[in-house]
């Protein structure tokens, strides 16, 4: 929802998605509150990986993943299902987690009992996220770190990562 609120002013339509209903209807109403029509702006409860298609044909021309990546217990089957809905020449932002450089440190960004929830509790290697992304077709990857950050009392670091759907060149 924060990020989204800030891309509005970018975009005439914005789509949020999350596999919790509780957290679609927290966007939801936060949108209703701010008298945005649902037709600028909402979120919708589905998830990408289990079956293609469930936005009725939708294509974006920016799909944004922030701060999710590490729940996933597998980025190439999200990184291929977000890339779906990608309209050709369209971007896929990613921005979560770097990988820290010791074990003990990752460990520490989830406390013992989260890690159900955190696939990948130590965040990721631009390796990990380039070749996710080219395993769903994307083009002229780059990988930045982001900024720097506290999580728990330990220093993390957040990348960007970005992608491009090909422009298919059409036959003469």
């Amino acid at each position: 929802g924060l990020i989204s609120k800030k891309l509005a002013v970018h975009a005439k339509c914005i789509v949020g998605m999350d596999i919790s209903q509780s957290m679609v209807d927290q966007y939801n109403q936060s949108v209703f509150n701010q008298g945005i029509p649902s037709e600028e702006m909402r979120a919708v409860c589905c998830d990408l990986t289990v079956a293609p298609n469930q936005l009725d044909g939708m294509k974006f021309d920016v799909v944004v993943c922030a701060s999710s990546y590490h729940h996933f217990l597998s980025i190439e089957d999200v990184t291929k299902a977000l890339a779906s809905y990608l309209k050709p020449g369209g971007s896929l932002l990613v921005a979560d987690l770097i990988k820290p450089s010791s074990a003990e440190s990752a460990h520490a960004l989830f406390p013992t009992g989260k890690h159900n929830i955190v696939a990948h509790n130590g965040g990721f290697e631009e390796a990990d996220i380039k070749a996710a992304f080219e395993g769903a077709g994307l083009i002229n990857f780059s990988f930045t770190t982001a900024c720097k950050a506290k999580k728990h009392g330990h220093p993390v670091q957040l990348f960007l990562a970005s992608g491009t759907k090909e422009v298919a060149e059409e036959a003469n």
